[in-house]
């Protein structure tokens, strides 16, 4: 399917009457003042798409004006606006231009910096979970590998398990993230819990995200996640957590049965945290589907 074009007419007409102008004179009067100065009725024709106007300088100098007055409030309006006049997409030195003083532009990264985020996230998938290597698995898997999972855990169980699926979602992509500045830090193994070490691991990693996402200005959005998934408090923040011990029993099978190595503790772990009946119901069917591993340590 082809996609259709915006209708400059009614994008124009949407913004403007989201924004302070809400009469065609007000908006004449504040475009004035920017340097371009037209009759009001050329205006009811932009409105109608009878006429589009096709100097950048002009609609830039628009997007501007509809940024100051609360008309556009994304880089996604901004792009559509060009597009439904034939003018592609903001650069960057635009996106300075028109939005670089307002608090819209806090919101938004620059190519340069989503790049720059997307290399540090990507190191996510060469960080090697520690609690395989000190068991010693062969090619254990990274922090992406062990996200990955998780996520479509979250994805697939979320409606079953009557929580929000986005911000479960997000809780399953972002939660290790931190670990790209501190490392994997190991604080339980089997019925052993070191809360210290938790409580030293969980404030680090918090730094750590704010780190990685203040680059794409991105901050407080999640830190309001993380902190939810560390208080543990939400239906959201609880269910997070048990998926994540679920998702390491699943794991510790499929490298038992690799690996002919007896990884009990990590069923333990798992067993002490599940509290919903059904992932306990699935946790359960990993425990029979266990092989009889020949040398136990």
């Amino acid at each position: 399917m082809v996609k259709q074009k915006p209708d400059f007419g009614a994008l124009f007409k949407k913004y403007r009457l989201r924004s302070s102008l809400t009469t065609l004179k007000e908006f004449a009067d504040s475009l004035a003042k920017k340097g371009f100065a037209f009759d009001k009725s050329l205006f009811s024709h932009w409105q109608k798409n009878i006429r589009i106007p096709k100097n950048r300088k002009l609609i830039l100098a628009i997007i501007q004006m509809l940024i100051e007055e609360g008309g556009i409030s994304s880089l996604k309006d901004i792009n559509a606006f060009l597009e439904s006049a034939d003018q592609g997409y903001l650069t960057d030195e635009e996106f300075t231009q028109v939005a670089g003083h307002s608090k819209f532009s806090t919101r938004l990264a620059s190519a340069d910096k989503t790049l720059q985020f997307l290399i540090e996230v990507n190191r996510s998938k060469r960080l090697v979970r520690t609690g395989w290597t000190e068991m010693k698995i062969n090619d254990p898997e990274s922090v992406a590998e062990h996200s990955f999972q998780l996520s479509i855990m979250a994805i697939f169980l979320a409606d079953q398990l009557g929580v929000n699926k986005e911000r479960l979602v997000k809780m399953a992509v972002i939660h290790d993230l931190g670990e790209l500045i501190t490392g994997d830090i190991v604080c339980s193994r089997g019925k052993i819990i070191d809360i210290e070490k938790r409580y030293q691991k969980e404030r680090l990693e918090m730094e750590g995200i704010l780190k990685i996402f203040g680059i794409i200005n991105k901050s407080n959005e999640f830190k309001s996640i993380y902190e939810d998934m560390l208080e543990r408090k939400t239906e959201e923040a609880k269910i997070f957590w048990q998926l994540d011990k679920l998702e390491m029993a699943i794991q510790a099978l499929v490298y038992e049965k690799e690996s002919n190595k007896d990884l009990e503790e990590f069923f333990v772990t798992t067993d002490l945290h599940l509290q919903d009946p059904f992932l306990r119901k699935i946790l359960a069917a990993a425990r029979r589907n266990r092989p009889n591993i020949k040398n136990k340590r």
